[in-house]
């Protein structure tokens, strides 16, 4: 299995959605990141601009209790809600065989500037439904739902392999 980049998306000006499209492969690995300078920014994931209620996820932040969410419109795809002088950055891991669900695994890493600022970790589980979509999916959007923007600079990058 040989390993290639699938695409990239690096903003240049601030703003809320970083997007790749690429060629569908069945493994796929797409790192982001991303920080925020005034305001809070949460990363919200979807595939193939879906919507509706075809996702589902289970996550742990700092080695908390679970979270359960079912039937939602998206995957809060990190750690929510980081502000001033955050950064994060996430690694998510996923399978996108034809015709069935789409899982994922994500590892996470945020923080303020400094060292005397301890950083936070968030790990989680997803998927996608295939009720509404059956496809493999091409296209990976990371959307800020808050009042904030990500910063320049900010960048998601994806590789992949049959």
């Amino acid at each position: 299995m040989a390993w290639s980049k699938l695409a990239s998306d690096t903003l240049g000006s601030a703003g809320d959605q970083m997007t790749i499209s690429f060629v569908a492969k069945k493994f796929i690995v797409f790192l982001q990141h991303f920080w925020a300078v005034t305001d809070i920014v949460t990363p919200d994931l979807t595939l193939d601009d879906t919507a509706g209620d075809d996702y589902a996820r289970r996550n742990s932040t700092n080695g908390g209790a679970d979270t359960t969410l079912t039937s939602q419109a998206l995957i809060e795809n990190g750690l929510g809600g980081i502000g001033t002088t955050a950064w994060q950055f996430t690694v998510d891991y996923m399978i996108n065989i034809d015709s069935e669900e789409k899982l994922g695994i994500y590892f996470c890493i945020a923080g303020t500037n400094g060292a005397t600022n301890a950083p936070s970790r968030a790990e989680g589980v997803f998927k996608k439904d295939t009720t509404t979509d059956t496809a493999q999916f091409t296209k990976i959007d990371i959307d800020n739902t808050e009042a904030g923007n990500f910063e320049v600079g900010s960048n998601i990058i994806g590789i992949g392999t049959d």
